[in-house]
């Protein structure tokens, strides 16, 4: 099993200036849910761009049609800002982890997305999300 990236080693990647997009409901919840490449996690995904981001909530939709009235929408945000967000949160145990999806990585998530993966759940308030993994 690949093991995630430290959060320190995350914060020396990015300036803190650098947006990323995420999936948030009406809730002011982020969207968490499975990755194959760390099975027993339910992260809250990040994208490297808004299209990427849209792509994978139009699949979402798609693939599981309950979530429409949640009203998600992709949102921009500080990607340091929201990391250090998560990191401090302990509150929410259904997500564990943060996940930063590249253009590559979007294409192996939709396929997991159309093959009808675990439905994703909401977590975190607006602003705020999950513990990042140590």
């Amino acid at each position: 099993m690949i093991q995630p990236r430290s959060f320190d080693v995350t914060l020396g990647e990015f300036s803190e200036e650098y947006t990323a997009w995420a999936i948030q409901g009406k809730s002011g919840k982020y969207l968490a849910f499975p990755d194959r490449r760390y099975p027993s996690r339910r992260p809250i995904r990040f994208f490297t761009n808004d299209y990427d981001a849209s792509r994978v909530l139009e699949a979402i939709l798609d693939a599981h049609p309950a979530l429409q009235s949640q009203m998600l929408a992709v949102v921009e945000v500080r990607l340091l800002a929201a990391l250090r967000r998560c990191a401090a949160d302990k509150v929410h145990p259904r997500a564990d982890s943060y996940v930063v999806n590249t253009p590559n990585e979007v294409y192996e998530l939709l396929d997991q997305i159309k093959r009808k993966a675990a439905p994703p759940d909401e977590i975190g308030p607006a602003g705020k999300s999950i513990s990042a993994p140590r």
